[in-house]
């Protein structure tokens, strides 16, 4: 996405940092209550070893359908979700207005295949054209703090990860080998933005 705010003057478009501080958050909330979901299920069917195609099938679709109500519930009730109120950004229509619920159906759909935005010089996602919608920024709207509540819940679910994957006793299986690489990474990803942000707040002091 590129943000010239030229092609829609009419709309005061959210710019690329914006709408990338809104997909962090909303991905790493959304994810986690995904993957908490999948867990229960695990937890109420019976113990298969291995797990059979269907059931890995199911949990996948359970991850997403959980996703798509984080999306469509926040839009559809205030208009913004965890992320945009971080940013002070929110969802209209057109015309400025709140879209209707054909609209947030039509765009939270569309947003799970809409990952090419990032490489599109347009300065709409895939979902924003499919469903006719904007993402706005608003200085007027109430701004509330959502990224450090996700930083904790983010290093709380990679912590829970380490304890399940430490704890197994049995051997491990070709899954729980892709788990210890994704762990590994996404580690070595927190312990790097750990930095960054502890960087970031040295250096904000240096110039108080």
């Amino acid at each position: 996405m590129k943000i010239t705010h030229q092609k829609y003057p009419e709309h005061h478009l959210a710019n690329e940092t914006e709408r990338g501080e809104n997909l962090g958050i909303d991905f790493i909330l959304s994810s986690i209550l995904g993957v908490g979901a999948v867990v229960i299920y695990f937890l109420i069917i019976d113990d298969y070893e291995p797990i059979p195609f269907k059931i890995k099938a199911t949990a996948f679709l359970i991850y997403l359908a959980v996703r798509f109500a984080y999306y469509f519930c926040f839009e559809a009730i205030y208009g913004r979700t965890p992320g945009k109120f971080q940013t002070q950004t929110k969802v209209v229509d057109k015309h400025g207005n709140k879209p209707n619920l054909f609209q947030l159906l039509i765009r939270n759909l569309v947003r799970f295949i809409s990952v090419l935005s990032g490489i599109s010089d347009d300065e709409r996602a895939i979902h924003d054209s499919a469903s006719n919608t904007f993402v706005v920024q608003d200085s007027q709207l109430k701004r509330i703090e959502s990224r450090q509540p996700m930083i904790v819940l983010f290093n709380l679910l990679i912590s829970v990860f380490w304890i399940y994957y430490l704890t197994r006793t049995a051997g491990k299986s070709a899954e729980e080998t892709a788990l210890l690489i994704a762990l590994i990474l996404t580690t070595v990803y927190a312990i790097v933005v750990g930095f960054r942000r502890i960087g970031k707040k040295s250096n904000l002091k240096k110039y108080r």
